[in-house]
């Protein structure tokens, strides 16, 4: 902090309104860009300001100028709804650099939420799309990287209402994926949520990061392979069959950020089976791509002990105690074997030699 006279006031703003002047297209300065757009209310540096709560602002206004003493921490206050993405960073606005250290506290001034060193370059700070968890009060603490860290720097501060999830958010609006296909899918987690967490029975891990939800309708003996991948964040893959209890059908977290995730398995009995694209890192996830193969076996011809032959899936086929023929075969194309037993009649076991 610092104390400064009316008169330092004053030639602060000439020397900013001089500069403004002198670069008229601010190319010293961040171009300006924020999605949330509209005008900014720009405020000085109110101290004293080095304790909680500090000197109060609302969402889209900056504080403009700023000085960081060596050893001290500057505090801002503010008020954001639940939901709210919430961006804060350091700029720089003399062409100076002073590396900055930003932290995000919650009303209580020792809760710490968020924190950042360099994400706005240049030794500059940035926490980016913290989505705030209550409606209320927040506080900003500004600091020096280390205690030799000093300079002039400007705040931002921007909060923006995320737009809602996509349909296939929840298992409610899963997307269809055809039976019989194969195909590669795309799509970009961040504007998703976290609703599903497989806890350890399905990955080994939980799954804290956003997800979404693919689904397909399945009969007895489908085969799946289902590849995920997420360059940017640790992957996390799984199938069920409820998504409420979600019961586990197969899932992968073997891998780290950028890791493919591979899911195989075979439809057990025919039903609605729910493929969930998740990351393991608290709300995180981004970009990502996936390649897909649903393959449907067909019918085959199934020999039972009587000499009769029907068409059905290997699987059933072993169900009801017949014995399959193969892949590609027809009850027209084989010949079944009857199998003696205390309810053989003759007839049978003649018609079968014939």
């Amino acid at each position: 902090m610092r104390l400064v006279s009316v008169f330092c006031i004053c030639m602060t703003l000439v020397l900013v309104a001089s500069a403004a002047l002198a670069d008229p297209n601010n190319m010293g300065q961040k171009p300006w860009s924020y999605p949330g757009g509209g005008a900014r209310s720009v405020y000085t540096e109110v101290e004293p300001n080095d304790a909680c709560p500090g000197q109060q602002i609302a969402c889209g206004d900056d504080i403009n100028p700023a000085y960081l003493a060596a050893g001290e921490q500057d505090w801002s206050t503010f008020s954001a709804t639940a939901g709210d993405q919430i961006n804060i960073r350091t700029y720089s606005i003399d062409g100076g650099s002073v590396d900055t250290y930003l932290e995000l506290f919650a009303n209580d001034c020792a809760t710490m939420l968020a924190s950042n060193d360099d994400g706005g370059g240049n030794l500059f700070s940035f926490i980016q799309n913290y989505v705030a968890p209550y409606t209320g009060v927040y506080n900003i603490k500004v600091r020096g990287y280390s205690g030799t860290s000093a300079g002039n720097y400007g705040l931002e501060l921007r909060c923006t209402v995320p737009p809602p999830p996509a349909e296939n958010d929840t298992c409610g609006g899963a997307i269809d994926i055809p039976r019989c296909s194969a195909g590669s899918l795309s799509g970009d987690l961040t504007t998703y949520r976290n609703d599903y967490d497989p806890i350890t029975g399905c990955t080994g891990y939980n799954a804290l990061g956003k997800d979404a939800v693919y689904k397909m309708d399945l009969q007895a003996g489908d085969q799946v392979t289902f590849t995920f991948v997420q360059p940017n964040w640790d992957a996390s893959l799984y199938a069920v069959t409820d998504c409420v209890n979600l019961d586990c059908v197969d899932g992968a977290d073997a891998g780290v950020t950028g890791d493919p995730e591979t899911i195989s398995f075979t439809a057990a009995s025919a039903g609605t089976y729910y493929i969930i694209l998740d990351t393991y890192g608290t709300d995180t996830g981004g970009p990502w791509s996936a390649d897909y193969t649903v393959y449907c076996p067909a019918p085959e011809a199934c020999c039972f002990d009587d000499g009769s032959c029907q068409m059905l899936m290997a699987d059933e086929c072993r169900r009801m105690a017949g014995h399959p023929q193969g892949n590609g075969t027809n009850c027209d194309g084989v010949h079944c074997d009857v199998v003696p037993n205390e309810n053989t009649t003759w007839g049978q076991i003649k018609s079968n030699y014939r």
